[in-house]
């Protein structure tokens, strides 16, 4: 696993965040830092994982529990396949950013993923 943050504090003012290994295992807590909102996320979901994989979001700079947690937003994710999602006028995070994966949706915490998330990039501002 592995979490990169790239601050662009030029002419181009967003950061992207990208997770390289997430399976669920472990909910990341306030992986920006800050407020803001989100405008893109990118995931490549064709490590080899056979199973629908659901990625929650929370507004939360608290520490999330995979399971317990209630998702501010949630996305399905095919197996075996790559998606984006584009919000143009952006989801807003008051507090943070959290996340999570798992093979159940809403609070279900279901299993974790049989293959992590190859990259799951999000572009933040």
């Amino acid at each position: 696993m592995a979490i990169t943050v790239n601050n662009q504090f030029t002419g181009i003012d967003f950061r992207y965040i990208k997770d390289t290994g997430l399976t669920g295992a472990t909910a990341r807590d306030n992986a920006a830092g800050t407020s803001g909102k989100l405008y893109a996320i990118y995931v490549d979901n064709t490590a080899g994982s056979a199973s629908t994989a659901y990625l929650k979001l929370y507004d939360t700079v608290a520490a999330v529990t995979n399971g317990t947690t209630v998702p501010d937003f949630e996305f399905k994710i095919a197996a075996s396949a790559r998606q984006a999602f584009i919000f143009p006028e952006g989801l807003t995070f008051s507090n943070g950013l959290g996340y999570s994966a798992s093979q159940g949706a809403g609070t279900t915490k279901g299993s974790n993923l049989a293959a992590a998330i190859a990259d799951l990039l999000f572009v933040f501002k």
